[in-house]
């Protein structure tokens, strides 16, 4: 074995070693290396023309996605802050109306009968709230992590390219860094694509709630598509409150709505987000799935919402490190089938 192998193995194994004792941390640092994609996919035609340095660039758009955010809130704040409100207070009503209209049929009443409440329920309602409070403040505190992680990186990446290639043989660097620049590439075409279809998923389910008449809708729409980000989970997630909004007009309504996000998560899941993945990022949809499943089981949630960009940069990797450098075979080319 030579020393340039040697080198790229002992990278493979801390990183190996790193993902076993500490995994968060590591999806955490890829989270904010898409931030940092994100960041610089504006900031390169702003450096380009105004002849800004790169810090500057970053700092315009990172102030720039501020203000359009604080825009957007300021129109948006007063209607949203009433749906939110109402949907706090429906989602309750609804739960208590879907109860009743159980109890209201044999079956109902009969699965009622095994969902005794505990003499404790309001402990445990309190140690539930205390958990969930505290994996919120977890998650706040991970999301300004990347954050920042992903601004540093947009900042200065060649201090970070330049650290990695060290690491590595100084006869691997050519290869290292076409290989960095091919991953790159691959994580903008994954975001676009990301994007992408939660705008065309969103909007979908905007479309439907509103020609189904749900309350909400907008609230609604805007929840599926962040929770589009997670794939398979997320649609399921933001059904959920559809559905008991839905149940308080008519039970009939609430399968429909089920139906809708059945439907849209069908054309996003299993035809739009493939297709756009498969052309932007060169990601095959079985590959996908079993990144997914393999994720989810090792790292959980937060795994699954990174399983695809990681299966994208570990593509690549792979075919460069291992097939055409180490097996020593010929890049594949296109022949049109």
């Amino acid at each position: 074995m030579s020393r340039a192998q040697a080198s790229i193995l002992i990278l493979v194994g801390l990183v190996l070693t790193l993902f076993i004792l500490a995994p968060e941390v590591p999806l955490l640092g890829f989270a904010g290396l898409l931030v940092a994609v994100a960041l610089s996919l504006p900031a390169a035609p702003i450096m380009r023309w105004t002849g800004a340095p790169r810090w500057v660039a970053v700092l315009m758009v990172v102030l720039g996605v501020i203000a359009l955010a604080v825009a957007a809130g300021s129109l948006a704040a007063a209607p949203l802050a009433d749906q939110v409100r109402q949907l706090a207070v429906d989602l309750p009503r609804s739960f208590q109306s879907l109860q009743d209209r159980m109890m209201e049929t044999s079956w109902g009443a009969w699965l009622a009968e095994r969902m005794d409440v505990p003499s404790d329920g309001a402990s445990q309602g309190m140690g539930f709230a205390a958990t969930a409070a505290s994996t919120t403040i977890g998650w706040v505190g991970n999301a300004a992590v990347i954050l920042l992680v992903g601004v540093y990186l947009a900042v200065r990446p060649r201090d970070y390219v330049a650290g990695l290639r060290a690491l590595l043989h100084p006869s691997v660097e050519g290869d290292t860094a076409k290989a960095l620049i091919e991953c790159g590439t691959v994580l903008r075409g994954w975001l676009a694509g990301q994007a992408f279809a939660m705008v065309v998923s969103g909007s979908l389910t905007w479309i439907g709630l509103t020609l189904l008449g749900v309350p909400l809708a907008g609230a609604l729409a805007v929840l599926a598509a962040l929770l589009g980000f997670i794939p398979n989970i997320g649609p399921v997630i933001a059904a959920v409150p559809a559905m008991l909004l839905a149940a308080t007009i008519s039970p009939w309504l609430a399968l429909w709505v089920a139906l809708l996000f059945l439907v849209v998560q069908f054309i996003e899941g299993n035809i739009l987000t493939p297709l756009v993945q498969a052309e932007m990022a060169d990601l095959p949809p079985a590959a996908l799935m079993m990144a997914q499943v393999l994720m989810a089981s090792f790292f959980g949630l937060l795994g699954i919402a990174l399983a695809a960009p990681l299966a994208a940069v570990a593509a690549v990797l792979i075919r460069r490190g291992y097939a055409e450098g180490w097996l020593g075979r010929q890049p594949a080319k296109d022949d049109g089938c």
